[in-house]
């Protein structure tokens, strides 16, 4: 026969297991929540495509949600003027507030379970601004750099696990691209890095 304290350890353990179990269970379904709806999420906050967008890059990494997602899309803005129409370069740039979109979501998500997807997705947190090439001359530098990139094609038979996934599209007179790169190495990636850090140094100046 079990005495009391065995009893009470065997009991304790039970309600130990039970509770893990539930707990995992949750998480799991909160899990497939967030992966369900973020790709859409992800699709409407850091957009990549625009009717007068020339490149667009979007950066943001599976599993390790605690990377901050990033866009920046390099448009042509058109404005009156008395002699006519004038054409400038623009930068818009779209990040994550301190946290993850995707944790974002898991939080709100956690925290009201019923809550729709649309109604948590007004809830985020993305800081948007904008620079000329006016006010950052880089603008207009990193376009130009771009245009002289030597593209190499990604490489096969190469595994990455959960890397910092890079997404490009490019709309210009003579063809359009849609890339996703894995590789840090490659000079498209390096360009959409050196732009980004040529960007954050404008947004201090300003």
């Amino acid at each position: 026969m079990y005495s009391v304290r065995q009893w009470f350890a065997t009991a304790t353990l039970a309600v130990f297991v039970c509770g893990a179990s539930q707990l995992l269970a949750q998480s799991n379904d909160d899990r497939k929540w967030v992966d369900d709806h973020f790709p859409q999420v992800l699709q409407t906050l850091f957009p990549l495509e625009s009717p007068t967008a020339y490149i667009a890059y979007r950066s943001h990494r599976d599993l390790y949600t605690d990377t901050l997602e990033y866009s920046f899309v390099v448009s042509r803005e058109v404005s009156a003027q008395d002699s006519g129409q004038s054409v400038r370069l623009v930068a818009y740039v779209r990040h994550a507030d301190a946290v993850s979109v995707y944790d974002q979501m898991m939080a709100l998500h956690r925290e009201s379970p019923k809550r729709s997807a649309e109604s948590i997705r007004k809830g985020l947190r993305v800081k948007v601004s904008s620079l000329t090439e006016s006010n950052c001359p880089a603008v207009r530098t990193q376009f130009l750099k771009f245009q002289q990139l030597q593209l190499v094609p990604p490489q096969f038979n190469v595994i990455v696990l959960h890397p910092l996934i890079h997404e490009f599209r490019v709309r210009a007179a003579m063809g359009d691209m849609d890339v996703v790169l894995y590789a840090e190495d490659s000079s498209l990636v390096q360009w959409a890095l050196e732009t980004r850090h040529e960007l954050e140094l404008c947004s201090k100046d300003h």
